[in-house]
């Protein structure tokens, strides 16, 4: 089937006779070439496709899709010879569409009318839903992108103006996230994850607001910063005497119950998208900051975090000391705030650098 990494198998289409397509009701392909596709016929159960490491063109592939009108879900991973996928609008049944990794991807063009989740991860292209006003679900990985959440608030209120949960995340950002020119007006969980350290030193974090003003019922809000980040805009290093955060302006929020910064650090701009919350969120009833970027994440049987190195351990101390000199006095009696540090087997190992560095503090 394969030399030298090249795909050698050709799918034949002569498998799919049309008593096997009318009872198919999951289709998966992977490491193949299915140049038939367009010619296979009417797939009139066919329910459930997934197609990874195909060999297929976007015109193959949507006569394909043409011919399997109950489809409800379609999954295209590392299909690299797509340059355009569309999807018909006879595909009334869609209600799930995931295209992941498809390198030479270009352009995404969907009019299933009843689409309700999507998740896209790759470079950023041309995607366009149609009038997906059915659509609930959009989980959005941008790669060699610096401004995924630019794209995201700015286009998406439009594109998929009904969204009830929303999960961003971005490797590369450098553009700050503007203010929304539309609102996400049913969205009630948004999830944003800075996947790599390589976004900008310049980054403002305090930005990120405009996702909660542009989002009225939102109700579960969370940050992860998933790698160590070293701010140059320490609240704890800097020396003109950092005292008071300056005031984000904006309406408050009567919805939002559930707040967590995993990754939680001590820059200035971080600082300021907390406060900035904290004040506005007049229902909030749970404020999480996480030091470790997730690493205390317990298992089930193992009651032991993933170990933290040196760097991190001193990085997460400074961020807890920025915690108690400038966000928890502000927390309402109202709130529950939790603080996740290293475990104590963590610290141990560095008990004695820790404590010195407090000293100096």
């Amino acid at each position: 089937m394969f030399e030298c990494g090249e795909i050698k198998y050709n799918f034949p289409g002569s498998l799919l006779s049309s008593e096997i397509r009318s009872s198919i009701q999951t289709f998966l392909l992977a490491e193949c070439s299915f140049h038939c596709a367009a010619q296979v016929g009417c797939m009139s159960s066919l329910t459930n496709l997934d197609l990874h490491s195909v060999h297929i063109t976007g015109e193959e592939l949507y006569g394909f899709i043409s011919n399997s009108c109950a489809l409800e879900q379609f999954r295209l991973s590392n299909c690299n010879d797509i340059i355009c996928l569309k999807i018909p609008c006879l595909l009334q049944k869609l209600e799930v569409l995931d295209v992941l990794g498809c390198s030479k991807l270009e352009m995404i063009d969907s009019n299933a009318p009843n689409l309700s989740t999507f998740f896209f991860s790759g470079r950023p292209i041309h995607i366009s839903l149609g009038d997906a006003l059915q659509m609930r679900k959009v989980i959005l990985h941008r790669d060699y992108s610096p401004d995924a959440l630019h794209y995201a608030s700015v286009k998406l209120p439009f594109i998929a103006p009904n969204l009830q949960t929303l999960v961003l995340s971005t490797s590369d950002e450098t553009v700050s996230t503007p203010k929304a020119f539309g609102k996400f007006i049913q969205l009630k969980y948004l999830e944003i994850e800075f996947s790599s350290s390589k976004f900008s030193q310049d980054y403002d974090l305090s930005s990120l607001i405009s996702f909660l003003d542009a989002s009225p019922a939102l109700e579960s809000l969370i940050i992860r910063i998933t790698q160590p980040t070293i701010r140059r805009d320490s609240v704890i290093e800097d020396s003109s005497g950092y005292s008071r955060p300056r005031c984000l302006q904006g309406q408050c929020h009567d919805n939002l119950k559930n707040v967590m910064i995993t990754g939680f650090c001590s820059a200035k701009s971080m600082i300021e998208l907390t406060i900035c919350i904290i004040e506005k969120a007049k229902t909030l009833e749970c404020l999480t900051l996480d030091t470790t970027r997730g690493h205390d994440t317990r298992y089930a049987k193992i009651d032991k975090c993933l170990r933290l190195n040196k760097e991190a351990l001193v990085k997460a101390k400074k961020d807890r000391i920025a915690i108690q000199r400038y966000v928890e006095g502000r927390v309402p009696p109202s709130v529950n705030l939790k603080v996740i540090e290293p475990c104590s087997k963590c610290v141990e190992k560095y008990k004695v650098l820790l404590q010195a560095m407090i000293c100096i503090i």
